[in-house]
């Protein structure tokens, strides 16, 4: 993972003075889009994806890492009683290769809410999604990680329209906005949790208004770095100061950041995730088992959040995962290429605890190592056997071929009786008139490297 950053941002980097040098006006980063000049109506040439559940749209994007994994909300998924992502909600991602394109509907076949996930705070509120993109075609998406960079934020919001039947639905074009002002004592104020973890949340109060004159939030939250922009984070949950999305007097809209979850995402996934710096110095949180800090105080308003397709005024009833992550899968197989994650500093807020999948590795890797070691201790008991059996055959034919050249010796023509010994196919071989026995080990093993 660290050398996949380092080598994207020495290559952005060298980019950006090329460019400087030949006096051109923009340079894309590593796997970005190119836009000579940033407006809202650049987002249309980022790729994105609305999960689907049950053959129906969602109000949840999803942020893709690849072509075969992607970021959600947690709080856009159902979960059964035991605290695991419910697979019987035939979840689907649709992706967008830019404005209206479609690369088309991919199940998903694995789901992993975050360890920490707080279905009550929301805190911690992201899930892993792996799916099936098929076909051959692969590429890697870029995670906007260094708020530092940014020079402005577009929230943005994609929407399909679902034309009913088998067909596939359409996608709509994309809505974004520039973040306007500055609310983030208002936002602290409405929310403790934001209040504790300003580092890993953002807060807006723009929203889009429907037909119906009710409020949604926009979905996703892109960092721009004129002329480059990344997506950032997810739309997470809204606190409403009223009654509802159509009866309000203020919505204050919060936002996960993806920094934090990147390694515990990577984890997860067994697989690079790769962030979007213009810093080269900048060194992301390597913390797999970061969370949130939970405060003890409540909202000032209604809390909401999730898929909002239908406007609900009430948040989803989700059940606490344990400790662990929550993960579940279906019986659909996919590709992935295991490697490590990103980069090294430390946690931008401290973890509020640990979790028990590291007991559990360890617990793990103490049996596999037994496990190993009594397969050795065998395979040498074997070694052993085959060796004394084969020094006995060794000692017997020895003591044979000795009392053979003694019965030769006897007919004084030792010499003839050697070369007669050799060509009838034995190990024999005649040296000053003695008997020589070779018994040759061919051991059939050729230690072979591989290159992963």
């Amino acid at each position: 993972m660290k050398v996949a950053n380092y080598l994207s941002l020495v290559t952005t980097g060298l980019s950006l003075l090329v460019a400087t040098a030949m006096g051109e006006t923009s340079v894309p980063a590593a796997g970005q889009q190119l836009v000579k000049r940033l407006a809202t109506t650049a987002i249309t040439g980022q790729k994105g994806a609305v999960l689907f559940a049950n053959g129906k749209p969602t109000s949840c994007e999803v942020a893709l890492v690849s072509n075969l994994i992607g970021y959600v909300a947690a709080n856009c998924l159902s979960y059964s009683a035991d605290g695991t992502v419910d697979m019987s909600q035939n979840y689907q991602v649709m992706l967008s290769d830019g404005t209206t394109t479609s690369l088309g509907m991919f199940g998903v076949y694995s789901a992993t809410a975050h360890f920490k996930y707080d279905p009550t705070t929301f805190a911690n509120n992201v899930a892993l999604l792996k799916f099936n993109s098929g076909g051959t075609r692969q590429w890697k998406n870029y995670i906007g990680a260094n708020r530092a960079d940014w020079t402005s934020k577009f929230y943005v919001s994609r929407g399909v329209a679902n034309t009913g039947g088998s067909a596939m639905p359409a996608w709509q074009p994309a809505q974004a906005v520039v973040e306007a002002g500055d609310v983030t004592s208002q936002c602290a104020a409405a929310s403790p949790l934001f209040a504790s973890n300003m580092n890993d949340l953002l807060c807006t109060t723009q929203v889009i208004t429907t037909s119906s004159s009710c409020a949604l939030p926009y979905s996703t939250i892109y960092g721009v770095r004129d002329p480059n922009l990344a997506v950032a984070g997810l739309y997470s949950h809204s606190v409403i100061i009223g009654d509802s999305l159509c009866k309000y007097t203020q919505i204050y809209n919060y936002y996960t950041l993806l920094t934090s979850y990147l390694e515990w995402g990577g984890n997860v996934a067994k697989s690079t995730i790769y962030l979007f710096v213009a810093d080269v110095n900048y060194v992301n949180n390597n913390n797999p088992n970061f969370s949130m800090v939970v405060p003890s105080g409540k909202p000032s308003g209604l809390v909401v959040g999730g898929d909002l397709s239908g406007n609900s005024p009430k948040p989803i009833p989700t059940p606490t995962p344990t400790s662990s992550s929550t993960t579940s899968t279906t019986t659909s197989t996919s590709t992935s290429t295991t490697t490590s994650t990103s980069s090294s500093t430390s946690p931008s807020s401290s973890p509020t605890g640990t979790s028990t999948n590291s007991g559990q590795n360890t617990e793990k890797k103490g049996i596999n190592i037994g496990i190993i070691l009594l397969i050795v201790g065998l395979v040498l008991l074997v070694i052993a056997i085959i060796a004394y059996l084969l020094y006995r055959r060794y000692k017997k034919r020895k003591e044979q071929n000795q009392g053979d050249l003694m019965s030769m010796n006897g007919d004084g023509n030792n010499g003839h009786q050697d070369f007669i010994r050799m060509s009838r196919g034995s190990n024999m071989a005649a040296h000053n008139g003695q008997g020589h026995l070779n018994v040759p080990i061919n051991v059939p093993y050729e230690r072979k490297g591989y290159e992963y």
